[in-house]
């Protein structure tokens, strides 16, 4: 084992990597910063008091949005809240939730779980209803005590961290962003269709890293294929050649690395270097995927570099009519997890047609049943005149593969599998659609 660096932390505290087409997404839980409000087309916007008042059930849906304006997490923010926009003045326009306008309060999610908390008493405050937000996994964990004791329900399209699937007391918490869990689903697939028969995983010895590496060991024992052995690495040790070479030496045919951007760049190196006599087939999660592991993949030969493939989630909204909304009500927008914004906004309105209630536990209560079973729609005027003829609805938004199982996550998604070409630059090969079962 190598010499410690000392105070680098862990960016497995990044149980939020997500990594997007070599281009754009620093650490989700790092945002900076507050947002003044900013009032939506079509939308108004409250003035948070200084003191909470007891929640009015008046009939009128209140969404607020908790999402980065500034720092790191502000590329996330952005499109987010534009996309919250669209849908509501979509919905406003189709005659608003039960006969009434809806109307968005916008806060900054901040930095860290204190601005967050901060932020969050605002909305409440403000009476909402019912949150987008937030971005981060790590706020999103420290924050669901707080939605369940202020009776307000949240959606978050970022915040993937495995441990959240089963959190204690998240009646009120969905996710449109799939959990890392279907991500080791994925990187299963990948690694089954390699043709080896057996794996070995190096992964980063953190909160992130250690449940997913389980989740990623059980998905690949069920589909027949042997794991030779589970090697954690420490974030802030100089190098891994001991690690590379238990995991290369463990008679594995295929390896799989799950790392943060700066460690697992450097893991994966020397997982190569390890293994240069027969290089193998490497899959690696999302992380890996970051811009800034482009110079240290340039120290692997091209025959290693030729093995290596990666699975990420994809975020960056391909609906040509969503992003031309978005960039009309936000010219910069990427269209970064716009996607899974409106969905969530757009799921909240429609489990309030849906239950006839603003109350955050009756709309709660429809949110699976308004994007799983009956017609399919994708917005939600489309949903709403079904919902107005007595019928069940299926919202499968503008990816059209939105499905919410009973713990309000998504049960399938939709992967980009990406390999490195000469510069070291990260392609999309093809998109991988996985589900909760391994399908």
């Amino acid at each position: 084992m190598s010499s410690r660096r000392g105070a680098k932390s862990s960016v497995g505290a990044s149980v939020v990597a997500v990594t997007l087409l070599g281009t754009m997404l620093a650490a989700m839980a790092a945002c900076s910063s507050s947002d003044p409000v900013v009032a939506p087309l079509g939308t108004q916007v409250l003035s948070a008091s200084t003191t909470a008042e007891p929640r009015v059930d008046d009939g009128v849906l209140r969404i607020g949005v908790l999402l980065p304006a500034s720092g790191e997490g502000a590329s996330i923010g952005q499109s987010a809240r534009a996309a919250v926009r669209v849908a509501v003045e979509q919905a406003n326009t189709a005659g608003g939730v039960n006969g009434h306008p809806v109307e968005v309060v916008i806060r900054d999610e901040g930095a860290d779980s204190a601005s967050a908390a901060s932020s969050l008493q605002q909305l409440v405050d403000a009476q909402v209803d019912v949150i987008v937000g937030p971005a981060s996994s790590n706020i999103e964990m420290t924050l669901v005590p707080a939605f369940a004791a202020d009776d307000v329900a949240a959606c978050s399209p970022s915040a993937s961290a495995l441990p959240l699937d089963n959190f204690p007391n998240r009646s009120l918490v969905f996710r449109t962003i799939a959990s890392d869990s279907l991500q080791a689903e994925a990187m299963a697939q990948v690694i089954e269709q390699t043709g080896e028969g057996t794996a070995a995983i190096a992964y980063v010895d953190d909160a992130y890293g250690r449940p997913l590496a389980k989740a990623l060991q059980v998905a690949l024992e069920r589909r027949k294929l042997s794991v030779t052995a589970s090697v954690g690495f420490a974030v802030d040790d100089d190098e891994f050649a001991t690690e590379a070479r238990k995991v290369v030496g463990s008679g594995s045919g295929a390896l799989a690395l799950i790392g943060d951007p700066d460690a697992g760049s450097r893991m994966l190196v020397a997982l190569s270097d390890a293994s240069s006599a027969a290089p193998r087939d490497i899959v690696v999660n999302d992380a890996l995927r970051k811009p800034w592991s482009i110079s240290l993949l340039g120290s692997i030969s091209a025959a290693s570099r030729t093995k290596i493939v990666g699975v990420s989630q994809s975020v960056l909204t391909e609906d040509s009519d969503l992003l031309r909304a978005i960039r009309q009500n936000d010219p910069t927008a990427t269209g970064l997890f716009a996607t899974q914004a409106y969905d969530c906004a757009t799921l909240f309105m429609l489990a309030a047609v849906q239950g006839a209630s603003t109350k955050p536990d009756v709309i709660a209560s429809q949110m699976s049943s308004v994007s799983s079973a009956g017609s399919a729609c994708m917005s939600f005027e489309q949903c709403a005149v079904l919902l107005t003829n007595g019928r069940n609805i299926d919202y499968e938004g503008p990816g059209g593969l939105l499905q919410l199982g009973t713990n309000g996550d998504p049960t399938v998604a939709r992967f980009d599998e990406f390999s490195f070409d000469s510069s070291g630059r990260d392609a999309t090969d093809r998109t991988l659609v996985v589900s909760a079962t391994g399908g």
